[in-house]
């Protein structure tokens, strides 16, 4: 066996990040805002015991435009497909739905709808995506066993419906204070989002959208070349 071939076993696979959404729901300001967050339990693999934006990873089905939804054609189709997958998960995880009002009328629940497509209808609310901003993308590093390509996404307490309940995914979920402390622990990719979402609420973010990411063993943080449609 030569060398070369001995170092390819021996070296560790690079996992391939899945792509993947997050969102990040605020409400009050300076020393009285809150972030709709919750904590990991600590018995999964993936950031145990770690306090998290409701998100996850992007299925096949968030590829498909949803009966209801509404303002999705200012997004290019890929952060089309995050949004859908953040509004998702939020709901499976934290059990709140994110949109609007509609002016004409809900839709109504039927055959075929998806369980976020009639949790909307059921509830009288538009998936709207004009509600969020797209923030930032951050990439899991490289020696991480689980990696993430992720897409986060914005909206106020004044689009969210529903009051937020633990899951088999979060425990502690509530709008919890940081306007006084830091909600502990947090991971440098979420206090990175966090301070960035917090500046692009207050008007005081620079325009270019963040990527954040690591090369050669170091936290970097680049300018994301996604952007949204110029209609």
């Amino acid at each position: 066996m030569n060398d070369v071939t001995e170092a390819a076993r021996t070296q560790p696979a690079i996992v391939r990040p899945r792509d993947a959404a997050s969102l990040i729901l605020l409400r009050g300001h300076g020393r009285d805002l809150e972030l709709l967050a919750g904590r990991r339990p600590g018995h999964v693999k993936f950031m145990p015991g770690v306090y998290v934006f409701p998100g996850g990873a992007i299925d096949p089905e968030d590829a498909r435009p949803w009966h209801g939804e509404a303002s999705a054609a200012h997004l290019p189709p890929r952060l089309a497909r995050s949004a859908r997958a953040a509004l998702r998960e939020t709901w499976e995880e934290v059990g709140v739905l994110v949109g609007r009002r509609p002016g004409g009328g809900a839709a109504t629940p039927a055959a075929g709808h998806t369980p976020v497509e009639r949790a909307y209808a059921e509830r009288g609310v538009v998936a709207a995506f004009d509600v969020l901003t797209y923030i930032g993308r951050a990439i899991t590093p490289t020696r991480v066993f689980r990696r993430f390509n992720t897409r986060f996404f914005l909206a106020d307490a004044e689009a969210v419906f529903g009051d937020p309940a633990a899951s088999d995914e979060l425990e502690d979920v509530a709008w919890h204070p940081i306007g006084q402390r830091e909600l502990a622990p947090f991971r440098d990719v979420t206090q990175f989002m966090l301070a960035r979402a917090i500046a692009v609420r207050e008007g005081t973010a620079p325009p270019e959208v963040p990527l954040f990411y690591t090369a050669k063993g170091k936290r970097r943080v680049g300018v994301c070349r996604e952007a949204v449609i110029d209609l």
